[in-house]
Formats: C-alpha cells, structure tokens, sequence
C-alpha cells in the first residue's frame, strides 16, 4: 500500500511540475519531459492563419482543436533552426520562452486540469529582412500522458 501511495504521489509530481510553462529542456526536440510514451496518431488540433506574410509584419495564428492543457511552439527555417520571435496575445494562458533566441518559444501558463484550453492566440514577428519558408511546429498536450511531439504543423512563406 505504501509504495502504491509513493508511486502516486510521484506521478501526480510529474503531471503538475509544468503547469507554468514547457521547461527549456524541452527547447530541442520539443518533447515534454513528462516521462509519458507520446502519440502516433493524427494530432485532433491545427495551426490556422495566413499562410504568408511580409518579413517586416507581424503573423497572427491559433492554434486549436480538442480540449488541450499545454503546448509549446516554434517556427523553424529550411535548416530545422528556431527562428522569429512570440509576442503573447492572451497572458493569462501563454508566456514566450527563450530557447535559442529571445522570445522564439511560445508555451502554456497556469494550466490547470479541469480547466482545459480549446484554443490560443498569438503573435510571430519574422527575423528582420527574412525570406523563405517557415514551419511551425507545436507539440500540444492532451493529458499529462497524451501529447503530439511536433506533429500540429503549418507552413508560412516569409516575403
């Protein structure tokens, strides 16, 4: 009974250690370091927005789909490196997160179970003087045991 107590209360640890936010040891690879095996499935969630923008405007997404507590994304170049900037659009949910850059990360904040998120807003500024493709990628987290590494998607042309 004892060690069915512990076991408990170490899973209960890991599911809530990062309600405020993706820790910068999932910057990588962005995969949530929940200890839980992730999905193969086709993610219930999209990235929606334009699909280019000028390299000295901002891009306005969301990102969207089932009931989700937290995420974590990033805009990548040809070269799979983190590139832009996040401005937070609702700060009640979402913190930028620095990773390789300042604010190139957008994460969840204050997640709390039974107060899931169906969608979440935000800004991407381009690197000054950018052009090419970007890929968005997001991993979402369902459950503390549900989650989609990088597979919720969107291309943007910079011009």
């Amino acid at each position: 009974m004892f060690r069915l107590l512990v076991l408990a209360a170490c899973l209960a640890i890991s599911v809530h250690a990062y309600s405020d936010g993706a820790p910068k040891a999932a910057c990588r690879d962005l995969t949530p370091q929940h200890g839980a095996k992730l999905q193969v499935t086709k993610p219930p969630y999209s990235i929606s927005g334009p699909s280019h923008v000028r390299s000295d405007q901002k891009l306005t997404l969301t990102l969207g789909g089932d009931e989700f507590l937290g995420f974590m994304i990033q805009a990548r170049d040809g070269q799979n490196r983190v590139v832009g900037q996040f401005q937070v659009v609702d700060p009640v949910h979402s913190q930028t997160l620095d990773c390789s850059g300042k604010d190139d990360t957008i994460t969840h904040l204050k997640a709390q179970k039974g107060q899931p998120l169906t969608g979440i807003t935000f800004d991407w500024i381009p690197p000054a003087g950018y052009k090419g493709n970007v890929k968005f990628m997001a991993t979402v987290v369902q459950t503390g045991f549900v989650y989609w590494v990088g597979r919720v998607t969107k291309d943007i042309d910079v011009e």
